[in-house]
């Protein structure tokens, strides 16, 4: 059948009707109904997308109003990440091929809650096969002891996230498991409710209540859409590598996430799956720093506006300015009346007024306007005036962007490039005492988060990395460092803190 028989229109609201096994096969016939099926990117797509139970809105929880540029490739992009925990079989080359479609062939499906096969979590983890899938049913699963994982399962829950709780102490004893859909409890005798010292855990769309994650090295974790509420918090020690993307942190009574001890030596099947997703992530090391939501782009031309902006080194700069020379002829308006001053000002106002005399006041602008560019213009001749004189150069160093400037800082470059320890990305953390802390010689690279209303974002002892984050409103300092502390922080927002935003002391040196 031709796509020209009917219209556009009418073809897009019949596949609209179809499933995602149906979409893929109809995008096989030929290219016209391929480009039929991608047409459907704001409707079908969206609507698959968005009904997925193992997955959220993909700009959650820090940006849901915004949509991806792609909801198809965004459904992509999840149906390859919940894989990873089936990944650790041998490479698949041709015999080795036919065993991973076998094992996935002969995997059951078991089915606990009331009525079902087991009405245990325990009773069905105890006959379960290697990568079988265990379906709880709506309801609440409260063991009296730790329950422990011995063959690589996935424990999914049915219906909507809320409806299935565990209040339980699981003990992973497998090489990889896979969660999804649940609410963890921490039950009577203990706070933690998972924990794993070799294997590897993959979490989708869990909720984390009044309970801790525990991951110690050399096992790891991938957590995706993950909520931890109620003083809920993550352990990470001595961990080679665990990312945790797009996860919500919340009501925390100490550090949302600690990281905690060197990267262990030995490394386990899922670190070479997760460096390779890590270094998936798209990099935006040359796009433009983010503006404040608070700023705006609507305010007028200043005279010199337009004026044409080189890349030139600061030694050029001097040279064509005529060296240190103070610039002088330029008053910034103080925007405080007379009367408020620091105790600093106070003592010195006297002698502030004396050497002020001395100066001939040839501008005078806004405080808000720090900024000279606006002022700088050549001579009629052409040539650029003396920094000393009352026209400023015209022409200034311009910053350059961070993949310019990782390009001239090898030692940057590296640390922006290293993927170890603890990944997050594009995380929330709001509205508790504190995010993430480093110590111990704990390793993590923090990239697109958001930390607002803490007490604290970043407590950092020994090395970290942070790339597009914004830090604000935290009551405290936004970002401590402490001995010896090192790593590179770049491109980032910070603003509206209660004490600095980056507070640097005891030996640390970190690029900024």
């Amino acid at each position: 059948m031709e796509v020209g028989s009917l219209p556009v229109e009418l073809w897009r609201v019949i596949l609209a009707y179809l499933p995602l096994p149906d979409l893929g096969r109809c995008c096989q016939v030929c290219r016209a109904w391929r480009e039929l099926i991608f047409s459907l990117d704001n409707t079908r797509w969206r609507q698959l997308c968005l009904g997925c139970p193992e997955c959220r809105h993909p700009n959650w929880p820090s940006q849901p109003h915004l949509e991806p540029p792609s909801w198809r490739e965004a459904l992509k992009q999840h149906a390859l990440a919940t894989r990873t925990w089936t990944r650790n079989g041998q490479e698949l080359q041709s015999s080795a091929c036919l065993l991973f479609f076998r094992r996935r062939k002969d995997r059951r499906v078991w089915h606990v809650g009331p009525g079902c096969e087991f009405e245990t979590l325990r009773g069905a983890l105890g006959v379960v096969g290697p990568y079988d899938r265990v379906v709880l049913h709506p309801g609440v699963y409260e063991e009296q002891a730790e329950v422990a994982l011995k063959v690589p399962v996935e424990l999914v829950g049915v219906g909507r996230l809320g409806e299935v709780a565990l209040l339980v102490c699981i003990e992973q004893q497998c090489p990889t498991a896979r969660l999804c859909n649940l609410v963890f409890m921490p039950p009577w005798f203990s706070t933690v409710v998972y924990k794993t010292s070799w294997g590897h855990v993959q979490l989708d769309n869990c909720n984390f209540e009044g309970a801790q994650l525990q991951i110690r090295g050399p096992g790891t974790c991938q957590a995706r859409f993950c909520s931890f509420s109620q003083g809920s918090s993550a352990h990470l020690l001595g961990v080679v590598l665990s990312l945790l993307d797009s996860c919500d942190f919340s009501g925390s009574d100490t550090a949302s996430v600690t990281v905690e001890g060197p990267p262990a030596s030995e490394r386990n099947w899922a670190c070479k799956h997760l460096a390779a997703l890590a270094r998936s992530f798209p990099s935006q090391s040359g796009s433009t720093p983010r503006r404040h939501e608070g700023s705006s782009n609507d305010k007028p031309d200043l005279p010199g506006g337009n004026v044409k902006k080189e890349n030139i080194s600061m030694e050029d700069w001097k040279r064509r300015t005529g060296g240190d020379a103070v610039c002088r002829g330029t008053v910034i308006e103080d925007p405080w009346s007379d009367g408020e001053h620091s105790n600093g000002e106070e003592e010195n106002q006297e002698g502030t007024n004396d050497t002020k005399k001395l100066f001939t006041l040839d501008y005078k602008i806004l405080y808000d306007q720090h900024g000279l560019s606006h002022l700088l213009k050549p001579r009629a001749d052409g040539s650029l005036p003396l920094a000393s004189s009352p026209d400023p150069p015209s022409v200034t160093p311009e910053p350059l962007t961070l993949q310019q400037e990782l390009d001239r800082d090898p030692e940057a470059q590296m640390l922006a490039s290293s993927i170890l320890g603890c990944i997050l990305r594009r995380c929330l953390f709001r509205d508790g005492k504190g995010g993430v802390h480093l110590s111990n010689y704990g390793q993590a690279r923090l990239e697109e988060n958001l930390f607002r209303s803490l007490n604290y974002a970043v407590r950092c002892i020994q090395h970290s990395t942070m790339l597009r984050n914004e830090v604000c409103e935290c009551r405290a300092s936004g970002v401590f460092l402490r001995l010896s502390a090192q790593g590179l922080i770049a491109e980032n927002n910070i603003h509206s803190n209660g004490e600095a935003g980056l507070d640097i002391r005891k030996g640390a040196n970190p690029i900024i």
